[in-house]
């Protein structure tokens, strides 16, 4: 699959969204896992370079810390360049360790919306659902990471395409698994609900552990 073409199957998939869509995308032979695991490589190579241009441009001289920064007195500008610096560093390591986990994070994630699917019935192929959510997933990783170029804006826009990207997942697995509109609605929200359960579970902790020790 040549890159016309794949740009293509991107477009189609996130401006006509459908089960139609994706029930044509489903019957092509590159439908597979490793087009999958292709598409995101390049994918979350593509965001780590954006990324560590983003954190180039924020942190010059000429960029918005930056100018920022030239207002603080002498001393604090010191301190904080120092942190920036720490920042930097970290940024980096950040982006490269994106190259590694996104592809490896894209295929648990894909697993549990399988095992959900196949627990409530559905009929499926991890490999060709892969494929499928990668057809949404890698582009949406990409047009992320250059709404972190825009202040503020890029932020609710991210917000916006993650609640898209939920509508995608629903007619993939619709699709792909042969599911009625009621399971393929819970197979989305079962990871929704335990990720929002686990994250407060933790802060629960955090500020627990806070508390205690301010106790003391």
């Amino acid at each position: 699959m040549d890159l016309q073409s794949i740009l293509q199957t991107w477009i189609n998939v996130l401006t006509k969204p459908g089960e139609e869509v994706f029930a044509a995308e489903r019957e092509k032979s590159s439908a597979t896992l490793s087009t999958a695991l292709l598409w995101i490589i390049a994918a979350s190579v593509i965001t780590a370079l954006l990324g560590a241009l983003q954190a180039t441009i924020y942190s010059s001289p000429m960029g918005g810390f930056g100018q920022i920064m030239d207002l603080l007195p002498a001393d604090l500008q010191n301190e904080l360049g120092t942190a920036e610096e720490a920042g930097a560093s970290g940024g980096a390591a950040f982006n490269f360790a994106l190259i590694i986990f996104g592809p490896i994070f894209f295929l648990i994630g894909v697993g549990v919306y399988h095992l959900i699917a196949t627990v409530l019935g559905g009929r499926g192929q991890y490999g060709r659902y892969a494929y499928l959510s990668a057809t949404y997933s890698a582009p949406l990783m990409i047009v992320g990471s250059v709404l972190g170029f825009i202040p503020v804006l890029g932020g609710c826009l991210s917000l916006i395409l993650g609640i898209y990207q939920f509508v995608l997942t629903y007619y993939a697995v619709k699709v792909e698994y042969g599911l009625s509109q009621g399971r393929a609605i819970v197979v989305v929200v079962i990871p929704v609900v335990a990720g929002l359960a686990l994250a407060i579970c933790l802060v629960t902790v955090v500020f627990g552990t806070m508390f205690a020790l301010f106790q003391q």
